[in-house]
């Protein structure tokens, strides 16, 4: 019964491909038409003739090899529709019931270490160790200058597995922010294996079809079909191996920041007296920062800062210097003048004397 059911189906899509090609070959015929070529009509009618020819001879090759050929055949054209469509939905739900659910997990962690190139490692290590990879990694920042690193991995790991590096996240480091994500692809993934398989029974039987072919064009037209359903197949299970990879393997967006204090998190178990001991904490250690980063610079900025002051205090005596000597100046012109005013007054008291 199955091997008739894959001959009529191939059977029906024989028919559609002769039925495309009589076409594009009458359209092509009319396109290129002169007043002395043959019309479009009579292109299509031969393309029609020859669609009949063939079904009707391997219809008839396989109705010799079973008498019940043509009897399948107009059942199956009074069960299309609804009835077709509905009965593969409900072998697919009764597919979905019974096997293992495809689930695709994603994790995204931040986290904090006093310890950026130790943890880092046994972050790497693990990842190794489970059976899983490093699928990205970037790391920016310098120990040398004292920078706070930060590093950006995606590790993929066995999904039966990330329970153990996620432990060690939460002993090893200080978790700030943390997600998980799931997505069910079962539906997807079971329709995918139904048409592999359906295309899979039709790739045999175009093959035997080809095995009883003896005319050109009814090879031809079996091999395009053949090349169309392999591309088919291919394309299927490439989709249905990337999600066996995604399943199998969980991915873990982890973000690694360098610190030199962790960072409190809340929660809620935390009191008022504990928030503000923790506030005061902080900004008294973000004061102390903010001290030693002045220091810092201040002390690796004396090259340049040593030259600048002297600079400064050269101009400063020199513009003072030059102050002074004016106002010295003009105290000796204020001085003459008085001396001059004293000898006028002189002068004038020596007059008056004379006089009297």
């Amino acid at each position: 019964m199955k091997k008739r059911l894959s001959a009529i189906i191939l059977t029906g899509l024989l028919s559609v491909s002769l039925t495309l090609g009589g076409c594009g070959a009458g359209a092509d015929k009319n396109s290129s038409t002169d007043s002395g070529g043959t019309s479009y009509d009579a292109a299509r009618d031969d393309a029609a003739a020859a669609e009949d020819s063939v079904s009707t001879e391997m219809s008839k090759k396989l109705e010799a090899e079973d008498p019940t050929y043509n009897q399948e055949i107009a059942d199956m054209d009074s069960a299309e529709g609804g009835g077709e469509s509905g009965a593969l939905a409900g072998n697919t739900a009764e597919i979905i019931k019974t096997q293992d659910q495809k689930l695709i997990f994603t994790y995204d962690y931040t986290v904090e270490t006093k310890e950026f190139d130790s943890f880092y490692k046994k972050v790497t290590d693990k990842t190794t160790q489970l059976g899983g990879y490093v699928e990205r990694s970037d790391t920016d920042g310098n120990a040398v200058d004292s920078s706070n690193r930060y590093s950006y991995l995606v590790l993929r790991i066995p999904a039966e597995k990330m329970q153990q590096m996620l432990s060690l996240l939460d002993s090893d480091a200080n978790i700030t922010y943390q997600s998980c994500q799931s997505e069910n692809v079962t539906l997807q993934y079971v329709d995918m294996e139904s048409h592999v398989k359906a295309l899979r029974t039709e790739q045999e039987a175009l093959l035997k079809l080809m095995e009883k072919a003896d005319k050109l064009k009814d090879i031809i037209a079996l091999q395009n079909q053949l090349t169309q359903v392999r591309y088919e197949i291919e394309s299927y299970e490439s989709q249905l191996r990337m999600y066996d990879n995604k399943v199998d393997y969980s991915t873990l967006h982890l973000n690694i920041t360098e610190v030199d204090r962790t960072t409190n998190v809340k929660s809620t178990e935390t009191s008022f007296f504990d928030e503000i001991s923790s506030g005061f904490s902080d900004n008294v250690y973000a004061l102390g920062l903010w001290l030693r980063s002045l220091a810092v610079w201040l002390i690796s900025s004396l090259p340049i800062l040593v030259p600048l002051a002297v600079i400064v205090a050269a101009l400063f005596f020199f513009i003072r210097r030059k102050s002074k000597n004016r106002r010295s100046r003009s105290q000796q012109a204020i001085e003459r003048q008085d001396d001059d005013r004293q000898d006028d007054d002189t002068q004038d008291d020596d007059r008056h004397d004379d006089e009297s």
